[in-house]
């Protein structure tokens, strides 16, 4: 069978993915770029369309709707064990990314994703899938086709090693040259062992032995990672996709090996980057989300995930659905208002479910972040346990309730002031006898009825009474209609900041 090259722009490739903007995103970008392409929103969609058509990539997003994206993954795997699977994941935990590719995907991609680096992976996906379907018919066409497969192979940008049944090197690309510094004619005949580190040597020979025995590998159609072992003696890290067939009796094997020296760079830079912001979050007296528009967490601080008895992995990547149910929808309704009009939210004071029947009370602030384009992709939260100061204002807010009440019941005429003597609170006794509607009084200051030649009593009066001394004394009081009365004041501390006046009114024999 001859199998041409496929140019990119008739390659199909296959976008699963629920978000409606990320996946139109994503499908004008390839279409762009020449692909022929085709959507779908979940996972069961996917394998369906995947036993009906014959695609070059698959894009995958693990966060689905249905089902798990690693269960897609796995039932692509069934359904073509070359498929290459491009894995998006909105988690940078290890699980999600180098996990995907311990679990047959060919790269993943952390979102939000580089056009470019999208651009390079899927390239070489589609380059490794068309290589993969053209090692499948190697038995067939090994021997008339021999000088075509070794262009091809010595074109290829990956080292590509085949070896005999015996772990014999047969075959030995360019690319292979540049990573391990052998010739062609220095490395075949000896044992693939010569680059692997003596640590895999005995697991490689178990392996060989099994495989010469029943035929069959483990690592067969899989992509694993691994260090492979210079001529120079140096190890450097390695992705080695793994085939076998059987040729004129004898099994052979061919690996595709890509150094992933940067990637591991990267990854590890990454990772410092990520436990450095984690120390951060981690100092923020609030507890912090990012979430994305589809209600997921997508980073989280220790003490938001320590306010639900969890760790940070166990809440990262999860949909709120699944951890505050009662609260879920209202919080993603607040977090589409943000996400839709690029404006925060701030002092939202809402219900916080810690656990099944307990609940407590947060003030929230919620701000959009965006992509490297500048588009709003999620929110960042950040909420303060008010529990005890809600608490604390409602009983302050009850007894304060109270005292008015209290206040306005009393038989005398009572006027309260603070510490600068201006008036807080008053009863209608005590507004009819200085002539002022409560609204007018309140907000005085109580000397300002004084008549001008006994202000001085006040300034003496006043520090008395916040010495605690309860005083009482006569003064002539100007109403508000200019007239003039004499009263007696008994003033005493209620607090630091409160004083009472009890007011009666002299009358002249």
């Amino acid at each position: 069978m001859n199998v041409e090259r496929v140019p990119s722009h008739y390659a199909p490739v296959l976008i699963v993915e629920d978000d409606e903007d990320l996946g139109f995103a994503l499908e004008e970008q390839l279409r762009y770029q020449g692909y022929k392409v085709h959507r779908v929103r979940t996972g069961s969609a996917a394998l369906e369309r995947a036993k009906s058509g014959s695609f070059s990539a698959v894009i995958l997003d693990l966060g689905l709707p249905d089902i798990s994206g690693f269960a897609v993954l796995r039932g692509l795997e069934e359904l073509d064990p070359l498929l290459p699977v491009i894995v998006l994941t909105a988690s940078v935990h290890e699980d999600h990314t180098v996990g995907s590719l311990r679990q047959g995907a060919f790269s993943y991609i952390v979102k939000p994703y580089n056009r470019d680096e999208l651009k390079i992976v899927l390239r070489q996906a589609v380059e490794a899938r068309r290589l993969a379907i053209k090692m499948s018919h190697v038995e067939r066409e090994l021997m008339a086709k021999d000088a075509e497969f070794r262009h091809v192979v010595q074109a290829a940008p990956d080292g590509i090693v085949l070896a005999d049944g015996d772990g014999k090197i047969v075959s030995w690309n360019n690319a292979a040259e540049r990573l391990f510094g052998y010739t062609e004619n220095e490395i075949v005949g000896l044992p693939l062992s010569t680059i692997m580190p003596t640590r895999y040597r005995e697991g490689y020979q178990r392996g060989l032995e099994r495989v010469k025995a029943t035929g069959e590998s483990h690592l067969a159609g899989k992509i694993v990672e691994l260090y492979g072992l210079r001529k120079n003696g140096e190890e450097f890290p390695v992705e080695i996709s793994v085939n076998s067939w059987e040729l004129g009796g004898q099994i052979v094997s061919c690996g595709i090996i890509r150094d992933i020296t940067r990637r591991k760079e990267s990854e590890a830079a990454l990772h410092r980057q990520r436990v450095e912001q984690q120390v951060l979050l981690d100092l923020i007296p609030a507890m912090v989300w990012y979430k994305d528009s589809q209600n997921r967490i997508l980073r989280a601080n220790r003490r938001a995930a320590e306010s639900i008895s969890k760790t940070v992995e166990e809440i990262e990547g999860r949909s709120t659905y699944d951890l505050y149910p009662d609260e879920a929808e209202r919080y993603h309704q607040d977090d589409l208002a943000v996400i839709t009009s690029g404006h925060p939210k701030l002092g939202i004071v809402e219900p916080y479910e810690i656990a099944p029947g307990q609940k407590r009370w947060v003030q929230t602030d919620k701000v959009p972040y965006h992509d490297a384009q500048g588009n709003v992709i999620g929110v960042l939260v950040f909420a303060q346990d008010i529990t005890e100061r809600r608490q604390a204002a409602l009983i302050q807010e009850e007894n304060e309730r109270l005292y008015r009440l209290l206040i306005e019941n009393a038989g005398d005429s009572m006027v309260l002031v603070d510490r600068e003597g201006y008036v807080t609170m008053v009863n209608a006794k005590a507004c009819a006898i200085y002539g002022y509607t409560r609204e007018e009084f309140i907000g005085m200051n109580i000397k300002d009825t004084y008549v001008a030649t006994e202000k001085d009593i006040f300034a003496q009066v006043l520090p008395q009474t916040m010495e605690g001394k309860s005083t009482r004394f006569e003064r002539r009081l100007r109403r508000k209609d200019g007239t003039i009365i004499s009263i007696e004041v008994s003033a005493s501390k209620i607090s630091d900041n409160r004083y009472l006046g009890i007011v009666r009114e002299l009358t002249v024999d």
